[in-house]
């Protein structure tokens, strides 16, 4: 089996920064959003200025609600990475839930991610993840906490969805907890399923209720960064399942992991959502790790909070 990607989990404190449509942006940097989400039931449909998510203080970009061809109600949320970005997600661009409490229930999004086409072996992740700022030691093993469920895509592989499960990281050995699967959409093949304790290190022998389902019905003409894509992730105690939907609107399970308990976050955090240039991530196909030469977007139609 392959060695898993490699890219650092570093990730500064989040500063909410009010984002605004393109229009308003200019007269209104840096005011804060005073408004934080409640704990009800939301969608946030992305029509104007949100009552549940700021942009962060990442530097490396803009965001906008725009028209949008595809989205449901016509409009989206537009993340656009600045060309010839700096490395890591604090030199990208970001949005995070304005309650940073958020635990267990289903979480989603639909997105049209970054599009690379034309700029070669790119690194530019498009991300949609929860991330705990709490990095105690609360599980006792030695490593700091690093609670973390996400959703990514690399722009050089638009066919490829990876999923991941963090709960710890040290960023001056790499030692890790993690387990990620990748899964090619188009031919339906799970190409990827490893648990490891070091970035770049061999896969750990996998645990009953890790790697199901063992495929998933082919989508041929996938492309993440063509078509708008709903991507949608329970979160329990003792499970994560995470799913899309076909054609016809019918549920279709990416991952239904049941594995130990140890291995799945437990701690509160943000619900947020990014686009950033990593040149330490080898896909499954060939490094992909340069520098984006030109703006690159990612446009969100939706975004699920959980119950």
């Amino acid at each position: 089996m392959p060695h898993p990607p490699q890219h650092s989990r570093k990730r500064r404190g989040v500063r909410s920064l009010r984002w605004l449509t393109a229009g308003a942006a200019a007269a209104t940097a840096g005011a804060l959003l005073a408004t934080t989400a409640t704990a009800a039931p939301v969608t946030e449909n992305w029509t104007g200025d949100s009552p549940h998510f700021s942009k962060t203080g990442a530097s490396g970009g803009t965001t906008a609600v725009v028209s949008a061809d595809g989205a449901e109600d016509g409009s989206a949320l537009r993340l656009t990475l600045n060309a010839r970005p700096g490395v890591g997600p604090w030199q990208g661009v970001e949005i995070s839930s304005d309650d940073r409490t958020y635990q267990y229930g289903t979480y989603g999004t639909r997105i049209k991610t970054a599009d690379c086409s034309g700029q070669g072996r790119v690194g530019v992740i498009t991300g949609t993840f929860t991330y705990s700022g709490d990095h105690g030691d609360d599980n006792g093993n030695g490593l700091p906490d690093n609670d973390e469920i996400d959703v990514e895509v690399l722009c050089a592989q638009p066919h490829v969805v990876w999923l991941t499960l963090w709960t710890d990281y040290e960023e001056s050995t790499n030692a890790v907890r993690k387990i990620a699967r990748a899964i090619d959409m188009r031919t339906g093949k799970v190409l990827y399923n490893c648990y490891n304790e070091q970035l770049g290190g061999e896969c750990v022998k996998e645990r009953p209720g890790e790697n199901v389902p063992a495929s998933i019905e082919p989508d041929p003409d996938f492309d993440s960064s063509a078509q708008f894509h709903t991507y949608m992730f329970d979160w329990q105690p003792d499970s994560v399942v995470f799913w899309t939907y076909d054609d016809d609107g019918d549920k279709k399970i990416l991952w239904d992991y049941r594995g130990p308990a140890s291995r799945i976050p437990d701690k509160p955090g943000a619900f947020m959502q990014n686009v950033w240039h990593t040149d330490s991530w080898d896909p499954l196909d060939g490094p992909a790790t340069q520098r984006p030469q030109v703006e690159t977007s990612a446009y969100i139609d939706s975004t699920t909070l959980p119950r």
